[in-house]
């Protein structure tokens, strides 16, 4: 570095040419760089950057919060509670009707409520049904709501207790196709808590 100034610039600055400028801008079409368009640009840009993107972050990491057959994480604790050395076979649909799943089960109408009573005669159904216990039933404490919409549709469908009427209900056949499917999965659940 012969000339003294190039020495001194780059001294100063790190370059021999001297002090560079460098700026940073966001590419975007003309018309929205304009004076008017200012506050939407802005208020865009916050809802992308705030909501939107967040959002989607927040919707995979929850996806992703599914057991074994995407059926609830938290099917895993309530079986926990349930499972005990004592139960036996006949207990396991009132066991499975408290997952996350099939306890949102509702009746929808009065067409599937007058086809769930019928079945819920059935001697096999009757065993199948959770026992309160008398001690609780006095103190006014229920053993953790069940319902059983799908203690009925699952032991009725082993039993062959439904008949071709009962799959003409539209809401009857999603309901023990979404019990039928979830079943493999609450099985491999319980038996790792075993």
């Amino acid at each position: 570095m012969t000339d003294e100034k190039a020495r001194d610039n780059f001294l100063k600055y790190g370059n021999p040419d001297g002090k560079g400028s460098f700026a940073v801008g966001i590419a975007l079409p003309n018309f929205l760089q304009q004076k008017d368009y200012q506050l939407q640009v802005l208020v865009i840009f916050f809802l992308i950057v705030v909501f939107a993107i967040p959002g989607y972050f927040l919707s995979k990491i929850s996806a992703n919060q599914k057991d074994v057959g995407g059926v609830n994480v938290d099917n895993r604790k309530i079986f926990t509670e349930q499972i005990n050395e004592n139960m036996t076979g006949k207990q396991i649909p009132g066991i499975l009707a408290h997952s996350q799943e099939l306890s949102a089960m509702r009746v929808r109408n009065e067409a599937e409520l007058a086809i769930l009573r019928r079945i819920r005669a059935a001697d096999v159904v009757k065993e199948a049904l959770p026992k309160v216990s008398a001690k609780k039933e006095k103190q006014g404490q229920d053993q953790s709501q069940v319902q059983v919409k799908p203690i009925c549709l699952l032991v009725g469908y082993m039993n062959n207790l439904l008949t071709d009427a009962d799959f003409e209900s539209e809401g009857l056949k999603k309901d023990l196709e979404t019990i039928l499917r979830a079943i493999p999965s609450y099985m491999d659940i319980m038996l790792t808590r075993l």
